[in-house]
């Protein structure tokens, strides 16, 4: 038994044992992302965190605190570095989808689990296995929670009217307010064939779904209406 326990007790085997924990531990949070469909899943994060606890292993040896608290010392501006450069894999993931920005919790998971690697490597175990419970918690039972809060959805309603169809926007206005829209800016713009087209910024903070295929059905059984769009905004 001492023969076993002086085996694991090389740096060696503990270095090895901190990167197998940062490839759980990312792996642990990729899961839920991949779950979800995300861009960056469960072997990005996994390799993600194990590169940090790479780099911190090898590079710059001494606990967390003890590197940072030198600021000339390579170990200090390896984990700076690790901090800094994780930002373009960041990036990577926040994808445009029309008006909506889609990536984010993602892209703030990858900074979250380089940083896990991090405390891997510097042997700060507590907090690293603390961090990926919390997060994982995070990422799991917010998205329950999400169909009982009371929440403001967003989007922009556009429409082209038919020729000589000019509706005030006391009328406009009154439209969207039938069906629960609250307007916060409303842009009107001609064309020289005289079809008059809005654009209006909306918000409605129940039944969001429901009022916008109201509005939608209403929109096609007008004749007065050729074209139109409504956008949801955010999640």
């Amino acid at each position: 038994m001492s023969h076993l326990a002086a085996l694991f007790a090389t740096p060696e085997i503990l270095a090895l044992s901190k990167l197998v924990l940062a490839i759980i531990a990312g792996s642990v949070i990729g899961f839920e992302r991949y779950q979800s469909g995300h861009p960056a899943g469960q072997r990005t994060f996994a390799i993600i965190c194990l590169t940090s606890a790479l780099l911190t292993i090898s590079l710059a040896p001494g606990d967390f605190t003890e590197l940072m608290n030198q600021p000339g010392a390579g170990g200090s501006r390896i984990i700076q570095g690790i901090l800094q450069g994780i930002g373009f894999i960041g990036a990577g993931v926040i994808v445009r989808d029309g008006l909506t920005t889609k990536g984010l919790t993602s892209a703030a998971s990858v900074w979250l689990v380089s940083a896990i690697g991090i405390l891997i490597g510097t042997s700060e175990y507590f907090l690293a296995i603390s961090g990926t419970v919390l997060t994982t918690l995070i990422l799991l039972t917010f998205k329950k929670i999400y169909p009982f809060r009371t929440r403001r959805s967003f989007a922009v309603v556009e429409a082209v009217f038919a020729k000589d169809a000019f509706p005030t926007e006391d009328a406009i206005l009154s439209r969207l307010k039938c069906y629960g829209f609250n307007v916060t800016r409303i842009a009107f713009k001609g064309v020289k064939t005289n079809e008059m087209q809005i654009k209006a910024d909306v918000w409605v903070d129940k039944d969001a779904a429901q009022a916008r295929a109201q509005l939608a059905l209403d929109f096609l059984k007008d004749p007065e209406i050729e074209d139109f769009s409504i956008e949801q905004i955010g999640e």
